[in-house]
């Protein structure tokens, strides 16, 4: 590792000795190279530190790659031959394996996924911070507590997480990319319909014929949609012209809608679930 270093990057010092410029170029070459890399915080906390435990596999053939092996296997058929061919070589092959020690425990360290890490979701538009309380969150096999702030993390049992709710459309979070992070920050993109259907029912009506050409548009003919009664424990069941109407005609209409859940086909709202909320004032 040292040599191959010293040959490609001209970098002629002890690594604990490098520079934020040393441990930057060494991260892009080894990008380039092996279309992989490692952190530089993981770098400047750990690069000191010596690693008793060997890394995992393809950890040891990142790095056996970058030094012009085919792979671990390669690299240590190839240092065993030498050093049965060459009983001089034996010392530099040892002297090699030192040198690799740092390098192979920082990327074993990059790659190994933390615990305790905070994942914020925020609006994608208004960056403001979205409680996950109110969203739907498949944690697989990770555990992890949910609250206003964001995800805890609290045990790693895969890299994937969906997040979906009735005003964000569904989000896949990959952990993998980001697993030496304390903190993941997720964009979630905002669902534009729910969200219109949210407006028109707690806003003045100004152009009803026009809101009648958006919601047409906007909602599928064979369209689905439930309306919760939750003091009658039960529900209504309304066509496509049956709710475009009670939601912009005075008349029996809708206000103050909460949206449970949609489904969309074709781009457009087939499945509807809401409740509305009675004695709310939001008609400004």
């Amino acid at each position: 590792m040292r040599v191959t270093v010293e040959t490609k990057l001209e970098i002629r010092k002890d690594f604990k000795e490098w520079s934020g410029n040393d441990i930057q170029t060494f991260q892009i070459d080894l990008e380039q190279t092996c279309k992989s890399t490692v952190s530089e915080k993981w770098v400047y906390l750990h690069f000191k530190n010596e690693s008793k435990k060997l890394p995992r596999i393809d950890v040891l053939n990142l790095l056996s790659t970058y030094c012009g092996y085919k792979n671990w296997d390669d690299f240590k058929f190839q240092n065993n031959k030498k050093t049965t061919t060459k009983g001089v070589e034996k010392k530099n092959t040892k002297w090699v394996w030192l040198l690799m020690i740092p390098i192979v425990a920082l990327a074993m360290w990059a790659f190994w996924p933390k615990q305790n890490q905070l994942i914020i979701l925020e609006d994608a538009y208004t960056r403001n911070v979205i409680n996950p309380q109110h969203l739907k969150v498949d944690l697989g096999d990770n555990k992890a507590q949910i609250k206003a702030d964001g995800i805890r993390l609290s045990k790693r049992g895969n890299d994937t997480i969906l997040a979906d709710g009735a005003y964000y459309k569904p989000k896949k979070i990959w952990l993998g990319a980001q697993a030496e992070n304390d903190t993941i920050t997720i964009e979630m993109l905002p669902d534009d319909y729910a969200l219109m259907l949210n407006y028109f029912s707690r806003s003045t009506l100004d152009d009803w014929e026009k809101r009648r050409a958006q919601l047409d548009k906007a909602i599928h003919d064979d369209a689905q949609i439930f309306q919760i009664h939750a003091e009658f424990d039960g529900l209504e069941m309304l066509n496509k012209v049956e709710f475009i109407d009670r939601l912009i005609l005075p008349v029996n209409s809708l206000k103050n809608l909460e949206i449970q859940n949609i489904i969309y086909k074709d781009g457009q709202i087939h499945r509807l679930r809401f409740v509305q909320k009675i004695g709310e004032n939001e008609n400004k």
